[in-house]
C-alpha cells in the first residue's frame, strides 16, 4: 500500500482539456453545428433563391391557358348566338356589341379564374368569380359600345376613302380591296384592344388591387391589339363554300388566339412589373407563386385569406399578416399562440428580406423582392 504523499505514476491515456482548448475556432464551429442540427425540423436547405425561375413560368402559363380556354368558350357561344340563333343578324350595333360582350366576359372571367383554380380551393374560386364576373359584364358593356364606335367609324372611313380613290381613277378594283384590307388591320386591332382591356379589368378586379388592375389592363390591351391586328391575315377561300369554311376557321383561330395573347401578355406584364412575391417551396401548393400587390396581405388556410395555403391541417385560418411599410416588409403572427418561424427562428414578428424562408406547419414559403440583394436562405438569425 502506498503512502498518502507518494506521487502516483502518470497515466499516458488520460485526456487533459485546458480552458484554452475550449476557445478554439474548431470548438465554436462544432457548437454552431449542434445548434443548427436541433432546428432541422424547422428549416431545411432549399438552395439559392436566384436559381428559382419555375414560379414565373408557371404563372405565365396558367394565365395563357386560361385565356385560350376563354377564347374557345367565347367562340362556341358566339356560334350558337349569332350563327345558330341568328341574333342581331340585321343589326350591326347589336352584332358588334354582343360580339365584344361575349369575348370580354368569357376571356376576362377565364383569365381571372385560371389563377384561382390552381389554388385547388372551390371556395376561393367562388370568391374570385363573385368579383370577376360582374366586373367583366360591366367592362364589356362599356368597352363594347366604344369598340362598336371605333370599328364602325373606322371601317366606314376605310371603305369611303377607297371608293373615292376608285372614282378618281387612282385605284383599280383589286387595289381597292388591298387598300381596304391594309387599313382594316389597325382598326380591327384597336377595336379588339378594347376587348382585351375589358378582359384585363375582369382579371385585375378580382385581386382588389389597383396595381394589378393596371398591369392586367395593359397586358390585355397588348394581347387584344395583336390578336385583332393579325386576324385579317388568315386567308379566305375563293368559292362560297371555301369562304364559309375559311370564315369558320378564321374566327376559331382568331378568337382563341386573342384569348391566348391576352392571357400571355397579362402574365408577362405582371411578371415584369412585380416587386415582391412569395414562392411556395414545400407543401400542397409547392411551385406556385403569389405576387404581393396590396400593402397588407393575410396568409392562412381559409379561402378568405389573400394567400390560401391548402392541404396543411397545422395552419390556422389566418396565420400571419404581411405588411409593406415603405421599402420594408414585416410579417406578424395573427395569433399569439401560433408564432411565425422565419429561417428557423420563432418570433411573433419579423422583418423580411429577399430569400427568407417562412414556415407554417409543414408548408415553407420563400419571400422574394427585386430591390434587395439575394442571400442564401436558411441562415440562422443572430
Amino acid at each position: 500500500m502506498s503512502e498518502p504523499n507518494e506521487q502516483q505514476p502518470s497515466t499516458p491515456d488520460r485526456i487533459v482539456i485546458s480552458s484554452a482548448d475550449l476557445t478554439t475556432p474548431e470548438v465554436d464551429e462544432r457548437v454552431q453545428a449542434m445548434a443548427q442540427a436541433q432546428q432541422v425540423a424547422l428549416v431545411r436547405d432549399v438552395g439559392a433563391p436566384t436559381t428559382s425561375t419555375g414560379g414565373s413560368g408557371r404563372a405565365i402559363l396558367t394565365l395563357t391557358l386560361g385565356g385560350a380556354v376563354g377564347g374557345l368558350l367565347a367562340f362556341a357561344l358566339l356560334r350558337v348566338l349569332l350563327d345558330g340563333l341568328n341574333l342581331f343578324s340585321d343589326n350591326a350595333f347589336g352584332n358588334n356589341l354582343s360580339f365584344t360582350f361575349v369575348l370580354a366576359v368569357c376571356i376576362g372571367a377565364a383569365v381571372a379564374l385560371a389563377e384561382a383554380v390552381t389554388s385547388r380551393s372551390w371556395a376561393k374560386v367562388g370568391k374570385v368569380a363573385a368579383i370577376a364576373l360582374p366586373a367583366a359584364v360591366g367592362a364589356a358593356l362599356v368597352m363594347g359600345l366604344i369598340a362598336h364606335v371605333v370599328y364602325s367609324s373606322g371601317t366606314d372611313w376605310a371603305f369611303n376613302t377607297a371608293y373615292d380613290q376608285y372614282l378618281q381613277g387612282n385605284l383599280t378594283e383589286q387595289q381597292v380591296e388591298d387598300y381596304i384590307t391594309l387599313r382594316l388591320h389597325p382598326i380591327r386591332g384597336a377595336a379588339w384592344m378594347l376587348v382585351g382591356i375589358s378582359a384585363g379589368i375582369a382579371a385585375g378586379a378580382a385581386s382588389r388591387s389597383w396595381k394589378r388592375l393596371g398591369l392586367a389592363v395593359l397586358g390585355g390591351a397588348v394581347g387584344g391589339f395583336l390578336g385583332g391586328f393579325i386576324f385579317d391575315f388568315i386567308p379566305t377561300g375563293s368559292t362560297q363554300a371555301e369562304a364559309d369554311r375559311a370564315e369558320f376557321l378564321a374566327q376559331l383561330i382568331g378568337i382563341v388566339l386573342l384569348g391566348t395573347l391576352i392571357g400571355l401578355s397579362t402574365g408577362i406584364v405582371e411578371q415584369a412589373g412585380k416587386s415582391r412575391w412569395i414562392e411556395i417551396v414545400s407543401g400542397g401548393l409547392a411551385g406556385k407563386q403569389f405576387i404581393l400587390y396590396k400593402p397588407s396581405i393575410t396568409l392562412g388556410s381559409s379561402p378568405g385569406a389573400d394567400i390560401t395555403l391548402i392541404k396543411d391541417s397545422l395552419i390556422p385560418p389566418v396565420a400571419a399578416v404581411m405588411r409593406v411599410k415603405g421599402a420594408a416588409c414585416q410579417l406578424d403572427a395573427a395569433e399569439a399562440t401560433y408564432p411565425i418561424v422565419v429561417n428557423g427562428t420563432r418570433s411573433p414578428s419579423s422583418m423580411l428580406t429577399d430569400g427568407d424562408i417562412v414556415t407554417f406547419g409543414g408548408t415553407q414559403l420563400r419571400f422574394r423582392e427585386k430591390s434587395s440583394q439575394g442571400k442564401v436562405p436558411g441562415a440562422l438569425r443572430s
